[in-house]
């Protein structure tokens, strides 16, 4: 987004009151870092063999006769481990510096969210987004969800299926069907909601934000993770040497969480909440007010609101953190097998190999810990709840102590969350180094304990803090809700079922005849092999995949000239209209193959994917939206994407009415042909 477009809507920012509250609340996270990494030096065993070459003084009760001893080393070399370690390490601030200098691991929001007084060059450095906090498309599958009787995560609401009638009457002005006193307003309550949302008449949680974030936000918000298996294959992520991009993906999920939990954002999202509802609620005393008279029962409108975002809100959050959970751990399963293979040596300090690996060990754990505290949408305050808004609660009792001794619980407080999960994990992962079950229990036969064993060995450590981490996260969050198929899918599926026109499939045209008649049948041979590898992680899509068809046509036959986009969207546009138009397909989107197409998939070149282009069949070159254009510079009303991701990421985002064309375009104008390749393409 331009300056002069920007220096419009900063109010917005201004208006939420965060200037100095975005500013102060630090996304990183300064807590001993060593905890989180594993030790830079080996424990030699002549360095501390027997206690009394500790100096101690031991507490009353304890002998110290070694013969009459019988007291548990572990726990005591423990003691003395988080005594020493509690206000951090000589090594805790140049880890923490070098981790933020990796870039690994989340940065928090705030970089992300523009400031009012942001100087020329901050505001240039990126593409800033206006962002409305709470998707606009939540309001139409949320009447879905009423009709269906079906909430966003699958599971049957507890309110019978809205009549169609209410839902009619929910798009027509009160003054038209409803009795006095409510016959007086002219407002259209769908209307009065997408207000609210965001709009010039209430633009006063709006917030700019870097499209980054709000590529990422926009699909998570939908269920929809950063990327497929096949699209993690095709860019190696699983390899060693491309673990700094893996983590960038990581990073972009918690970030979108560290943005929708930053205090002024949590309560503009609680307020667009809450004034919804009270729209809602109007509505639902308007009907019942026209059922009494009709002697129909009453109906409940504004619960349902409540029952749908709850379901929703533990549904993204729930997705979102077992996809970063399960990122992780397939990251850090080689990491460790290979840092146990690393032959022992007399060396104290690690070799530069194990250094590399500790370092990524080190990373992991860090956005795992990010992951666990910051992933959670919370609803206290809102309508419905009970809790009241946390987010001046005060600390808790021990809040000043250096550790968590005992288990943790939620909390919706996200700085006592965090402080909460890092001490408990400090604590536990030093418990776990020393007094670790699998190790033989608490009884240590006399002599080295094993804990030395552990500190001594870096796969070992980095395992015990593994499990700490486990512990603590099952402590937070709970065992982890079953989610047996994704949103996009469930909600296609529910449309197919419905016997409405899935709109699912393409009408592609052949748009270059540079090709002989043989190579574009080789082309398309190869095209279509491609597109239909998707989805092999993608439960319960077999009905979707009978209906991810092209349906092909030749531009020239319609008289229109090689690489003419917009004479074709025009022809198009008559097409669509017409009763052979196919069924389940795109109305508003057709594809296309010119020249570098074909090319792309008849002669690949390493590192591009083969390609077609996407156009927007709505899109007007002649109409000007300066305000809107600056969100997608350059946009002309046609995007090429890859072959791989056109049903299982375009298509979704499509569908669920999350991303259009022309939201995909800023994520691939940076590409050198304007390729889109995934949500973090050119950022």
């Amino acid at each position: 987004m331009k300056a002069s477009a920007l220096s419009r809507r900063l109010h917005l920012t201004r208006s939420l009151q965060c200037t100095r509250l975005l500013r102060t609340q630090s996304p990183r996270f300064n807590f001993d870092p060593s905890t989180l990494h594993v030790p830079r030096r080996r424990t030699r065993v002549s360095e501390l063999t027997t206690l009394n070459e500790l100096n101690l003084n031991f507490p009353r009760g304890y002998a110290e006769d070694a013969d009459n001893r019988k007291m548990n080393m572990a726990n005591l070399l423990l003691n003395l481990d988080l005594l020493l370690s509690q206000n951090g390490t000589s090594e805790s601030s140049q880890l923490n510096n070098n981790r933020i200098t990796r870039g690994n691991t989340p940065s928090g929001a705030l970089e992300h969210v523009l400031q009012p007084d942001a100087t020329p060059t901050q505001i240039e450095a990126k593409l800033w987004i206006v962002d409305r906090i709470l998707e606009p498309q939540t309001i139409p599958h949320f009447i879905e969800a009423t009709m269906f009787g079906v909430l966003s995560d699958g599971s049957p609401s507890s309110f019978p299926p809205l009549s169609e009638e209410v839902v009619m009457l929910m798009q027509q002005p009160l003054a038209s069907w409803a009795p006095p006193p409510f016959d007086v307003s002219h407002e259209i309550p769908v209307q009065q909601m997408m207000v609210r949302i965001g709009s010039h008449e209430d633009s006063t949680r709006l917030v700019p934000i870097s499209k980054e974030l709000h590529s990422m936000k926009s699909r998570l918000w939908e269920g929809i993770m950063p990327l497929s298996e096949r699209r993690w294959d095709e860019l190696k992520l699983d390899s060693p040497e491309n673990f700094h991009a893996a983590c960038q993906y990581i990073c972009a999920v918690t970030n979108t969480f560290h943005y929708l939990n930053l205090a002024p954002i949590k309560g503009a999202l609680r307020e667009t909440y809450s004034l919804i509802w009270a729209h809602l609620k109007d509505f639902e005393d308007a009907v019942n007010a026209k059922n009494r008279l009709e002697n129909k029962p009453e109906v409940q409108i504004a619960a349902r609101w409540h029952e749908y975002i709850k379901a929703h809100f533990n549904l993204v959050a729930s997705r979102s953190h077992r996809w970063v959970v399960n990122t992780i751990d397939r990251l850090r399963v080689p990491i460790l097998q290979e840092l146990s293979g690393i032959p022992a040596t007399a060396e104290i300090t690690p070799s530069p190999e194990e250094w590399t690996l500790t370092n990524k060990l080190h990373d992991l754990l860090e956005n795992g810990a990010q992951a666990d505290s910051a992933i959670f949408l919370p609803m206290d305050g809102y309508e419905g709840e009970d809790l009241a808004a946390q987010d001046d609660a005060p600390p808790r009792p021990d809040s000043s102590e250096p550790y968590r001794r005992e288990p943790i619980s939620f909390s919706a407080n996200a700085d006592a969350r965090k402080a909460d999960y890092y001490l408990r994990l400090k604590y536990l992962s030093r418990t776990e180094a020393w007094l670790g079950q699998e190790r033989g229990g608490m009884d240590m036969p006399a002599g080295l304990p094993t804990g030395f064993e552990v500190l001594s060995d870096y796969a070992k450590t980095a395992q015990c803090q593994v499990t700490a981490q486990e512990k603590v996260r099952l402590e937070l969050r709970g065992e982890p809700a079953p989610i047996e198929q994704e949103q996009w899918v469930m909600k296609a599926n529910q449309f197919i079922g419905s016997g409405n026109n899935f709109e699912w499939g393409y009408v592609a045209y052949r748009l270059s005849h540079d090709h002989t008649d043989e190579e574009w049948e080789a082309f398309k041979a190869k095209f279509e092999t491609d597109i239909a590898n998707w989805g092999r992680e993608l439960s319960n899509v077999d009905t979707i995949r009978e209906r991810s068809k092209i349906y092909w046509r030749d531009a020239r036959d319609l008289g229109i000239a090689d690489g003419d986009i917009n004479t074709l969207r025009t022809q198009f546009q008559s097409f669509r209209d017409l009763e052979e138009f196919p069924s389940g397909v795109h109305s508003d989107i057709l594809l296309a193959a010119d020249k570098g197409v074909i090319d792309s998939y008849l002669h690949p070149v390493p590192q591009q994917g083969g390609f077609v282009i996407a156009i927007d069949a709505d899109h007007d070159p002649n109409e000007v939206d300066t305000e809107r254009m600056d969100e997608s510079p350059g946009y002309k009303g046609a995007v090429r994407v890859l072959g791989s991701l056109l049903w299982d990421d375009v298509g979704a985002l499509v569908f669920m009415q999350t991303q259009g064309l022309f939201e995909l375009w800023p994520l691939a104008m940076h590409h050198p042909q304007g390729v889109y390749e995934g949500p973090l393409g050119g950022f």
